[in-house]
């Protein structure tokens, strides 16, 4: 009658996959099947999540099972990435925005994001022209075989205004702040 003790899985930000933590001390044992499930390579090639560690008094734990990730089950292509933290500007105008570079060439999303009529393009730009400088310079890689392999855009703290009006009354205005991530990858041919 021992209970068993259940770890929970966790989110990598890393690389932003589930990862499952195991037992990290010698006392806690971990059922061999459990351990088996969790590090089987054809679960990670199929994109499944990973299950929950149970742990009991019945199997060692193997020295190296303490973090399982799925980065270390599929290699991921390298990419540069670039940040842009606090620009001014509302999250849905910029993401309208970086929809439209998503997964196209580097050359032909500068193309696309210098003709197109939005000031949210401005801060998209000096992003992706950062990243593909990270790529260049840390990575060694060439600009002409880059492309937006990922992008997204959180939304940041919103600053809150007053303008007084009639009455002695006061509006609160919102002024919204963005995120913005630009990652670049080169192209397998």
């Amino acid at each position: 009658g021992v209970q068993p003790i259940v770890f929970s899985s966790f989110y990598c930000r890393f690389n932003r996959q589930s990862c499952t933590m195991q037992a990290m001390t010698s006392s806690v044992r971990v059922q061999p099947t459990t351990v088996a499930r969790t590090i089987a390579p054809a679960q990670f090639s199929r994109g499944l999540a990973v299950p929950r560690v149970v742990a009991s008094p019945m199997a060692p734990v193997p020295a190296s099972a303490s973090v399982v990730c799925l980065a270390a089950a599929t290699e991921a292509p390298e990419e540069a990435v670039a940040f842009l933290r606090y620009s001014r500007g509302s999250a849905l105008k910029v993401r309208r925005v970086l929809d439209q570079i998503r997964g196209r060439s580097y050359e032909e999303a500068l193309m696309i994001l210098e003709y197109m009529p939005y000031q949210a393009c401005e801060p998209v730009i000096k992003t992706l022209l950062s990243a593909a400088a990270n790529a260049k310079n840390n990575l060694g890689m060439k600009k002409k075989d880059l492309y937006v392999s990922e992008c997204f855009a959180d939304e940041g703290p919103v600053m809150k205004r007053y303008m007084p009006r009639a009455q002695g009354r006061a509006n609160r205005i919102l002024k919204p702040t963005v995120h913005i991530t630009v990652k670049v990858a080169e192209r397998e041919e």
